[in-house]
């Protein structure tokens, strides 16, 4: 995760991004639903051999998604303010520290899993943030509430969380599924079982995952919980990008998501 090194001063300073900013507006959005009804043949079995999906990516884009909701909240904001007022939206696509500011807005704290926990709604929340020339009152930062549970580390099937707060990417199913775009490494391969896109195991370990209400956002409706891995590895690499345009899954290279249906059916029993 190079990239985290580029930018540094505008990571560390929003007015780098915003000269002229003096708010972050943090908000977050919940997009957790249930695990849809797996499709059973007559004689019992799964239909096909599927490829699980993070839960992030089941639905329409969350950049899209988060953008469209950010922008018609700045135009508010435009309205009700004096004067004219300066907003720019970011949906985790600037070098903008997004969980520390969210956590310093009191959305939640970073949790063990390195990702923000809320009390109610746990980790499945996408960030999303406006930079403003307002000057607004601060919220208090939450609590952290992790204590003594480890269940998160204990959860990762490669051992991606080292210790509490401590991510080794090169091992994280995550970050070599969505982001790497490198072939996964040999040793970690069978580690990885049927997980196509993502991984949710550390969210799905912790408590505070448990009772998360179903998101209310009609366009998380889930379209790619899975993906039939037999289907995905016949059809034609130059279909894919259409095929998965408006999800998340449309911006994985097809060369690399063919590369992860073909881990996935050799994990498959």
């Amino acid at each position: 995760m190079q990239y985290l090194a580029r930018d540094i001063e505008k990571r560390l300073d929003v007015r780098r991004l915003v000269p002229s900013a003096r708010s972050v507006i943090c908000t977050a959005l919940n997009y957790y639903q249930p695990v849809p009804e797996i499709a059973i043949d007559d004689s019992g079995r799964r239909r096909g051999r599927s490829g699980r999906v993070a839960r992030y990516a089941w639905g329409r884009d969350y950049h899209d998604i988060v953008r469209d909701k950010l922008r018609r909240l700045a135009g508010q904001l435009a309205e009700a303010a004096t004067g004219g007022v300066i907003t720019r939206c970011f949906v985790d696509t600037a070098p903008l520290w997004e969980k520390a500011y969210a956590a310093r807005a009191g959305l939640g704290w970073i949790g063990k899993n390195t990702l923000l926990l809320n009390e109610r709604f746990g980790s499945w929340l996408v960030l999303g943030e406006i930079v403003t020339d307002l000057e607004l009152a601060p919220d208090e930062p939450a609590s952290d509430r992790c204590g003594d549970c480890s269940a998160c580390l204990a959860a990762c099937p490669t051992g991606a969380l080292v210790e509490k707060r401590v991510l080794d990417a090169r091992r994280c199913i995550s970050y070599l599924t969505v982001e790497s775009g490198s072939e996964v490494p040999p040793e970690l391969q069978a580690k990885m079982g049927n997980r196509l896109f993502g991984c949710d195991a550390c969210q799905e370990a912790c408590p505070f995952n448990r009772q998360t209400p179903p998101t209310r956002e009609a366009a998380f409706a889930a379209r790619n919980a899975s993906l039939d891995v037999p289907e995905l590895l016949a059809c034609p690499p130059e279909s894919l990008p259409e095929r998965l345009s408006g999800t998340s899954l449309g911006r994985c290279e097809p060369g690399h998501l063919r590369h992860l249906a073909e881990i996935c059916r050799k994990n498959s029993p």
